[in-house]
């Protein structure tokens, strides 16, 4: 597949539209992905983040935004576009983090699809809150990915590169929890973290993932960043522990080859989008 890469977003060429999607205290965002892969314009509280070409973008406004954003849904079903429509719901932010009142509009927005289904929902997520969601997610279940962040399986490590983020053991719990639910979970290893030994422990991580996912996404810190040279708080405190190796570009190898010698048919996402630094941001810190 041809992939485009747009400020550490990366996408393949798909022959159906997609909508990605991204919650903020004051509303949602929604910009549109050219099916032919031209381009992406995202707009953020009235500001664009991605300077690229736009097709089309729906903004919630101030006043009835719910109101206003059921509109356009409506409008895309009455076409029967919204069935043919991919939605990936959590781009550049998280649409489950639990501060900046983001949560309750993330469920409403969520509320809408009950009344106008698109043909596929894609949620990215790294909070644990999800699960709150699950009586409007098990209705939806039959056209829904879960993606959940899980970028080492070591709680040290995560504690030190990504620190306010969900420990390691709450995102293993809700991947069980959403799964029993009946969705498809899948676990997105992205930025990769380090896990152990490069090649020695990357065959106990690649059998947590067979075992507790539904697909795997792998991507190195550099593969992630969308740059030759990272400048991220994470690159900084691997750099700062003179952790160097996890800053190669062919970091990810080992892990992708365990994987694949296990299930090959778990590597894949249900969009090829990947969630990397902009929603990585919320959570992870600079300093030594």
């Amino acid at each position: 597949m041809t992939k485009a890469s747009t400020n550490g977003v990366g996408l393949v060429k798909s022959a159906h539209p997609i909508l990605v999607v991204d919650s903020y205290a004051r509303g949602i965002s929604i910009g549109r992905i050219d099916p032919l892969g031209t381009g992406l314009e995202l707009e953020m509280e009235g500001e664009r983040v991605l300077p690229m070409s736009l097709r089309s973008r729906y903004v919630m406004k101030t006043g009835e935004p719910l109101a206003d954003l059921e509109r356009h849904l409506q409008r895309l079903s009455a076409r029967g576009e919204l069935r043919r429509t991919t939605v990936v719901f959590g781009v550049t932010t998280d649409p489950f983090h639990p501060f900046d009142e983001k949560f309750s509009t993330s469920m409403k927005f969520l509320e809408l699809f009950e009344r106008y289904a698109p043909g596929r929902l894609v949620i990215q997520t790294r909070s644990p809150l999800i699960v709150i969601g699950v009586p409007v997610l098990k209705k939806l279940r039959h056209n829904t990915f879960v993606t959940v962040g899980i970028e080492t399986p070591s709680e040290e490590v995560a504690r030190r590169y990504t620190p306010d983020l969900p420990t390691v053991s709450e995102r293993w719990k809700m991947v069980r929890a959403l799964r029993r639910f009946g969705l498809r979970v899948g676990v997105q290893v992205a930025p990769m973290l380090p896990y152990g030994d490069w090649r020695r422990d990357a065959g106990v991580f690649a059998e947590q993932l067979c075992a507790e996912a539904d697909f795997v996404t792998v991507r190195s810190l550099l593969q992630a960043s969308g740059s030759a040279r990272p400048k991220t708080p994470i690159a900084r405190k691997l750099a700062n522990d003179r952790n160097f190796f996890w800053l190669r570009q062919d970091t990810h190898v080992p892990l992708v080859d365990a994987v694949t010698e296990r299930e090959a048919s778990k590597l894949f996402h249900p969009v090829g989008l990947q969630p990397v630094d902009p929603q990585l941001k919320l959570f992870a810190k600079g300093g030594e």
